[in-house]
């Protein structure tokens, strides 16, 4: 990595960083592209070379939040779907989880008062959507799986459970409810759509001759 490209990483994740602070500490309503910049040290021009919004911004800072699980859907991929969706849906709850209720009420905030802005929504939808189809593409899920209706059941489940978790706060265990949804819900809504291992087809066939 050249200086100018190990510039442009350094102001970025300063960036990133000083807003994921500020933003935890006030609230996103309550921070602006002028007061982020300036805890930066940088020109407000500089901001948008970055980002074209703060909306832009959020939607950067959720994506590096959750990189930790987007980025290994090839593992993910590599284990049956029930097994491979829980985990995904369950890993992906517990950064949530970590970052705490606080940071939670913030997201839910922003949210929903960022009326026609549903970046936050379609990038969760399409990496669950990518997990999928790739679920697909080794064999394990029919092609004829509906993608993008799994993808959008799976975030309702989560985002209702993150909603919850901030108005219940202790009484409620975001986690934990994930991973009844996934033991209890998630079975059966893929079951239609799972692709049976050679054996188990050859036994359904024995046994039904």
């Amino acid at each position: 990595m050249g200086k100018r490209e190990d510039k442009i990483h350094q102001t970025r994740s300063r960036l990133l960083s000083i807003a994921d602070r500020m933003i935890a500490e006030h609230g996103y309503e309550e921070v602006s592209v002028d007061q982020i910049v300036a805890a930066c040290g940088i020109a407000k021009g500089t901001f948008y070379n970055y980002y074209e919004s703060k909306a832009a911004l959020i939607t950067a800072l959720s994506q590096q939040h959750f990189r930790q699980v987007t980025d290994i859907t090839d593992t993910y991929a590599s284990k049956a779907p029930v097994e491979a969706m829980g985990q995904y849906l369950t890993e992906y709850m517990q950064v949530i989880k970590d970052a705490g209720i606080g940071l939670a009420r913030q997201w839910v905030r922003y949210i929903s008062s960022a009326a026609g802005n549903t970046g936050k929504w379609d990038q969760d939808v399409s990496n669950i959507t990518s997990l999928l189809e790739k679920l697909i593409a080794s064999g394990s899920l029919k092609k004829a799986t509906p993608v993008q209706e799994l993808a959008e059941l799976s975030m309702t489940q989560l985002y209702g459970a993150v909603l919850t978790w901030t108005i219940l706060g202790e009484n409620f265990q975001p986690v934990k409810n994930i991973q009844h949804v996934c033991r209890d819900f998630l079975p059966s809504v893929l079951e239609p759509y799972v692709v049976a291992p050679p054996y188990v087809k050859a036994f359904k066939s024995h046994s039904c001759s």
